[in-house]
């Protein structure tokens, strides 16, 4: 039986979206929830349910380090604030919930290389293909609340550069990514769009699915670097 979108995600945690959404609107900055959390809403509730999380992951398009510490000094000293810093100058704890959310600049500020270089630590964090997701992210709307959430093309894609960079340390890309091959179907699709295909042999109805998903991918809508997005993607799965 399938779920609606108000019961994928608990109360607790639309109140996280609520509450970090109200903070971005007002500093008018694009925002799309990416990672399991988005899978949650955007996949889960038609497919069937896959891993859980703890904490909830959003990209904001942002164009400077100005912004982001305006954005960083709303989120935990604004008036009643209500979220607080944590270690990680990305991750942020909700005040009222104890849920954490992570928080991926790009855009701009990622430029030239689309990497992501935190002052305090040595680490870096890549940004690559974020654009690209903003670009085709779909508005949702969970009760009141309207949130634009990253499509299912452009969440395999991301999933795969996280999984070719971190890999040796966990392997829950590759979960999502095996988990969403393996249960999604559009039999409508299928037939609909790849009649030729069928007819002539060239892909089996089985891979159908998996076939449409690859084709959506390189339909992404442009941005600067679309070219290199589908080519890294390539790579990754190669």
């Amino acid at each position: 039986m399938k779920k609606s979108r108000k019961k994928m995600i608990n109360p607790q945690e639309r109140q996280v979206l609520s509450d970090l959404a109200d903070v971005v609107n007002t500093l008018d900055l694009p925002m799309i929830l990416i990672g399991a959390g988005a899978r949650l809403i955007i996949f889960d509730q038609r497919f069937g349910e896959g891993r859980r999380t703890k904490d909830w992951d959003f990209a904001i398009s942002i164009d400077s380090w100005e912004t982001y510490r305006k954005l960083r000094e709303t989120l935990i000293d604004g008036d009643s604030p209500h979220f607080k810093s944590t270690k990680q100058p990305h991750k942020f704890r909700h005040i009222e919930t104890d849920i954490e959310i992570d928080i991926v600049p790009f855009g701009a500020i990622g430029e030239p290389d689309q990497q992501i270089y935190w002052s305090d630590s040595s680490n870096f964090m890549s940004v690559f293909g974020f654009a690209e997701a903003l670009l085709s992210a779909k508005t949702t709307n969970i009760d009141d609340l309207k949130i634009k959430i990253i499509d299912i093309p452009a969440f395999i894609v991301l999933k795969i550069f996280a999984w070719g960079d971190r890999k040796d340390r966990t392997n829950k890309d590759l979960e999502d990514i095996k988990f969403i091959l393996s249960k999604y179907e559009d039999d409508g699709r299928v037939y609909n769009e790849l009649t030729d295909e069928l007819v002539s042999g060239a892909v089996d109805f089985n891979d159908g699915h998996t076939y449409l998903l690859g084709r959506d991918i390189s339909a992404i809508p442009n941005s600067k670097s679309s070219k290199r997005y589908r080519t890294r993607a390539y790579l990754k799965l190669a």
